[in-house]
């Protein structure tokens, strides 16, 4: 009951408070989507009613909570899962967080490639001018390096369009420890 008032009221640990839980990071050459992978496991055990989805690309975002299951009905799938799958949908994927954010009782994230931010960013809009500190979006492969996919998945433009909407904070971590 007391994980419940605590969603409903948005109480969680502050941001200080939760860096001095999760373990520190392994120095060394990996990729950002990797060792943020190892972080939301971290953050989804210290937030309770945090789950994550992804616009079809788990594998490739990382951002798959271990032991959290997964959300909906049929084959391993329940209504207590933490992981949506929101298929190749990302403008549908950014509608539902903003919903669940409006919602108020989950903190929700959705993951895509950077470059598919296009698709979504309507969605990312609203949520920024709404100030939904409730939902957060993780967007990989941000390289201009990104390897066999060339030019096309090679947002050069993305990061600096994400900053300039309100209320949006944009990080682009460059090393595990960030």
């Amino acid at each position: 009951a007391s994980e419940l008032e605590d969603a409903v009221a948005d109480k969680t640990m502050s941001a200080e408070d939760m860096i001095k839980e999760i373990p520190a990071t392994e120095s060394g050459a990996e990729a950002t989507r990797v060792s943020g992978n190892k972080i939301i496991q971290e953050v989804s055990k210290l937030v309770p009613n945090y789950i994550s989805g992804s616009a079809d690309l788990h594998g490739s975002c990382r951002n798959y909570i271990e032991d959290g299951g997964n959300f909906g009905t049929g084959f391993d799938k329940s209504y207590a899962g933490k992981n949506l799958y929101f298929g190749i949908r990302e403008h549908a994927m950014g509608s539902i967080l903003n919903g669940i954010a409006y919602h108020g009782i989950f903190k929700a994230s959705g993951s895509t490639f950077a470059v598919f931010v296009d698709y979504f960013r309507p969605t990312i809009r609203v949520a920024s001018l709404a100030e939904l500190n409730r939902v957060s979006y993780i967007l990989t492969h941000d390289s201009i390096g990104v390897g066999e996919d060339g030019p096309t998945h090679q947002p050069v433009e993305t990061v600096s369009g994400l900053r300039v909407f309100p209320n949006l904070d944009v990080w682009r971590p460059s090393d595990a420890e960030e």
